[in-house]
């Protein structure tokens, strides 16, 4: 064999990584018109801006920072999630390594072992020699960097992927404790009702008794009563079916779980605002990931296109040979062999222009989903916006029509008490009251749940240009 020195080695070496970087993979950005300059809904000015990592201690709530750590540290869904992030960085890894050549080295010996009458021996002489032996391979040359660009796309995927499970689990842990406090003081309210109903139902039996009330009355408020009865069961059921939900959040059994609190009445609702709608794109991750998977698709496109084009590979190896290890290093004598190939497919019936037509309408897709996934985004935040600012109006008038309804019915029973009112009156205000309590309780949890929704809509602090934030639940 032909002795090769290393300088032509290097340079045989560096011509491939030239070939391979005159390939680029260029992705198609969104339409100016689908990314609006700034948000159009009312927007609190004093409001922070953008939310970040801990959005959840906004709302004050030691509890709910109690359960969110938990949920960070044994929600099965996120564990999963974790160990998934680690499988993806680990494959980008392996398609960073792909980019070089992949290097070979073996070291053996030929002994040879004999069996004969006299019995078996094991031959190591010195006419079996040492082999050492270290090489090469270099294939698809072309192809490497798109192959890289393909593998980076997937892993950010899969990293924003994980993001975005992240902060649907702790925006549904949030939400789901917000309900069984919602639900407690639904409990509470119906007690109220209850009560209520039943001082009612003494004054129309004893007004019955007396002769001044007609029997009926007094069924009609028997029927109201056991309503409020059947109500506080059905909603004590819900009660232990919204504890279930957060206890597997937890990765807890429901037996033995509890929640503290008790009303949503201590429960802040924090003020936010949205940054410049561009900025959305590396926030939200479920953009994120769109974006990603239209790196990928456009990849498969380059790839697709180079499968037109020559398949560069080389390939070499080193061997040295001596009788013994100690020759082997001190005088070893040694071959160099290194082969470029190139290998061209003429005729394959169209197979690669149809794989190549395919890979781009399923880049104008994924182009297409991206275009849809980031509208969807700043409509939802729009709407977010809009729903925040009626529902903090709505409010003020739900406190207000609570106030009056309670008088309305303090008044009914005092008139009906002294006989002045009828019972179909105080009937109808005690129907009003346990409509406005409820209506009450409605607007504060869906305050909770629009503010929930619109930090996860922002992002929850994700941001997929700073590595510190990784998923939103790494600790």
């Amino acid at each position: 064999m032909n002795k090769v020195s290393p300088l032509k080695l290097s340079a045989l070496l560096l011509l491939s990584g030239l070939l391979a970087a005159c390939v680029s993979v260029e992705v198609p950005e969104l339409d100016e018109a689908t990314v609006p300059d700034q948000f159009q809904g009312p927007i609190e000015e004093q409001a922070e801006m953008w939310p970040d990592l801990s959005w959840w201690e906004n709302f004050q709530t030691p509890e709910l920072n109690e359960l969110v750590t938990e949920v960070k540290a044994n929600n099965l869904d996120l564990q999963n999630n974790r160990r998934n992030l680690e499988s993806a960085q680990i494959s980008l890894e392996e398609a960073g390594f792909n980019l070089f050549p992949v290097p070979l080295l073996t070291i053996g010996t030929g002994a040879v072992y004999t069996d004969s009458l006299g019995g078996a021996e094991l031959n190591n002489s010195p006419a079996q020699p040492v082999n050492l032996n270290a090489g090469f391979t270099y294939n698809s040359i072309l192809s490497k960097p798109a192959s890289f660009e393909q593998a980076q796309a997937l892993y950010d995927s899969n990293r924003a992927l994980v993001a975005d499970t992240a902060l649907n689990t702790l925006g549904t842990t949030a939400s789901t404790y917000f309900q069984v406090l919602f639900i407690r003081d639904q409990i509470q309210a119906a007690e109220q009702n209850l009560m209520n109903a039943l001082e009612i139902g003494d004054i129309t039996q004893a007004r019955v008794d007396a002769g001044v009330a007609v029997p009926i009355d007094a069924l009609q408020q028997q029927i109201a009563i056991q309503q409020q009865r059947t109500n506080i069961q059905s909603l004590q059921q819900i009660e232990l079916s919204a504890l279930s939900s957060l206890a597997l959040l937890l990765g807890r059994s429901v037996q033995g779980f509890a929640v503290d609190g008790e009303t949503l009445e201590v429960i802040d609702v924090p003020q936010l605002r949205p940054g410049i709608p561009a900025e959305l794109l590396r926030r939200r991750p479920d953009l994120v990931q769109a974006e990603a998977n239209l790196r990928i698709n456009v990849a498969n496109v380059e790839l697709s296109r180079l499968s037109f084009f020559p398949n560069l590979s080389l390939t070499g190896n080193i061997g040295v040979s001596d009788a013994s290890l100690s020759d082997l290093i001190s005088s070893p004598d040694d071959l160099l062999n290194i082969t470029a190939s190139i290998s061209q497919t003429l005729l394959d019936n169209g197979a690669r222009a149809r794989n190549s037509r395919l890979a781009e309408i399923t880049m104008e897709n994924s182009l297409n989903n991206y275009t849809r996934a980031a509208l969807g985004a700043f409509n939802e935040i729009e709407v977010l916006l809009s729903n925040i600012r009626l529902l903090r109006e709505q409010e003020v008038v739900a406190e207000q029509q609570l106030a009056q309804a309670e008088e309305s019915f303090r008044l009914a029973e005092v008139r009906y008490r002294e006989g002045v009112a009828d019972f179909q009156t105080v009937l109808n205000a005690q129907n009003t009251l346990f409509a406005q309590r409820t209506a009450y309780l409605n607007n504060k949890i869906q305050r909770l749940n629009a503010m929930v929704g619109f930090y996860q809509a922002l992002g929850g602090g994700w941001d997929a240009d700073d590595e510190s934030t990784m998923t939103i639940a790494n600790e």
